[in-house]
């Protein structure tokens, strides 16, 4: 009985070090991601920078956080790699998250070179949920970018399949949602018909997927801190705006029209 005991703990402990150490259940891992890559100047990052921060001041935010009994969150910096800013935190009240507030403005900017890879990011994200040592209900990325994939192939098109490739792991790998939140990048990527890419029609295509996935719209960084608070309150809440589905193929039909238009069709 000692030895079949002894052989029990032995193979506990081993299939303990060979499993990730999930320790903590959340209702939600959040994982976010800034862009900064060489498009986002000094004066954008720290906009950026701020309206993250403002977020989980805020007392939408902290209601969501407290209503569903707490998250975990970690934010990153992207280019063509990424580094962590503040790492996994979990936050289950207004003080933790001021605090987490504190720490992503101390962070100095990360992301090295200065591309747009978000397939790197996606592909990195889930490997970081799955590995740390949270359990979450659900499993959200959410991206804050003003660009279309440049790297592996893209050329800051409509079309990245490498995207698209990511995006489909994570989601069959147990990530649950991909969202976005676009900024205006001058006349190459943004929501006027002008634009080279429309960042809807972008999105849509390559980057969001999953349950109740979305995309949102920041036309420059002043106007980034209000975006992104009711972005992460939807995604903390985890339940559609009514209507959300609609407006999203209502924005994608108007971008449609608009450059059917401006291109005489």
């Amino acid at each position: 009985m000692r030895h079949l005991r002894t052989l029990l703990a032995a193979t506990a402990a081993t299939l303990a070090l060979a499993s990730p150490a999930h320790a903590v259940p959340v209702s939600l891992e959040l994982y976010l991601a800034a862009d900064t890559s060489g498009s986002i100047d000094g004066t954008d990052f720290t906009l950026q920078r701020a309206g993250f921060a403002a977020a989980f001041q805020s007392a939408s935010v902290q209601s969501a956080i407290t209503s569903v009994g707490g998250i975990a969150v970690k934010l990153v910096d992207f280019a063509t790699g990424l580094t962590t800013a503040v790492d996994w935190t979990l936050i289950t009240n207004a003080a933790e998250a001021n605090a987490f507030a504190a720490a992503i403005l101390l962070a100095p900017r990360g992301g090295t070179g200065i591309n747009d890879n978000q397939s790197g990011l996606i592909n990195a994200a889930i490997a970081d949920m799955n590995s740390n040592a949270f359990t979450g209900t659900r499993q959200v990325l959410d991206i804050a970018s003003e660009g279309a994939q440049d790297v592996d192939g893209c050329t800051s098109g409509l079309v990245c399949v490498p995207v698209q490739v990511a995006r489909d792991a994570f989601l069959a790998s147990g990530g649950t949602t991909i969202n976005a939140i676009w900024l205006n990048d001058r006349d190459f990527f943004g929501i006027d018909p002008t634009d080279a890419v429309n960042a809807f029609e972008y999105g849509a295509l390559n980057v969001i997927g999953g349950s109740n996935a979305f995309q949102t719209f920041a036309v420059d960084f002043t106007a980034f801190a209000g975006a992104i608070e009711r972005k992460i309150e939807r995604e903390i809440i985890g339940v559609p705006e009514p209507g959300a589905l609609s407006l999203v193929g209502a924005a994608l039909l108007a971008a449609g029209l608009a450059r059917r238009r401006a291109h005489g069709a």
